[in-house]
């Protein structure tokens, strides 16, 4: 499978556990890593699903680091968390973090390994991201979710406040 959605975020699944997406951002390689691994940035452009509000957002991208975002809903409970641990970091370059998301109540949701790469193209960043599931279960469940139009939404908020940082 491979798609382009009309905003720029490519998909593809080269193998049945893992997911390739695809985006270049009219900005340099550092303001997209920042704004990618900054808790402040992250905020300001990392949407929560309809009906929910971030609650929590923790990042400290370094080896060892930890990943923490959660997410609330009225309509909803327990909480829904993402949690991981950043595995391999070259500042600018490229990251590598493993990813928990669950409910509240502990009951997962899914897992998996996730890859950041950043290039310079021309003024602007490539950036690359590859997902690696337990199962392709739970890449095709992921597939499903409609994760490619939420991330492109999120996307498009990251690519306007890169062009106007604030």
């Amino acid at each position: 499978m491979n798609s382009t959605s009309p905003h720029g975020l490519q998909i593809a699944t080269p193998t049945d556990t893992t997911i390739v997406l695809t985006r270049t951002f009219n900005a340099p390689r550092r303001l997209v890593w920042e704004a990618m691994f900054t808790p402040d940035k992250m905020r300001r452009w990392m949407l929560p699903p309809p009906g929910w509000t971030m609650t929590t957002c923790e990042c400290d991208a370094r080896v060892g680091g930890a990943l923490f975002v959660a997410w609330k809903s009225d309509e909803a409970d327990p909480a829904m968390t993402l949690r991981g641990e950043f595995t391999e970091v070259a500042l600018h370059e490229h990251a590598v973090h493993t990813e928990l998301m669950a409910l509240g109540s502990g009951q997962k949701i899914g897992s998996l390994l996730e890859k950041h790469a950043f290039a310079d193209k021309g003024g602007a960043t490539a950036m690359s991201i590859t997902q690696t599931y337990d199962s392709k279960e739970d890449r095709d469940g992921a597939l499903a979710s409609g994760m490619d139009e939420g991330m492109e939404a999120c996307y498009l908020k990251l690519e306007a406040l890169l062009t106007r940082p604030a």
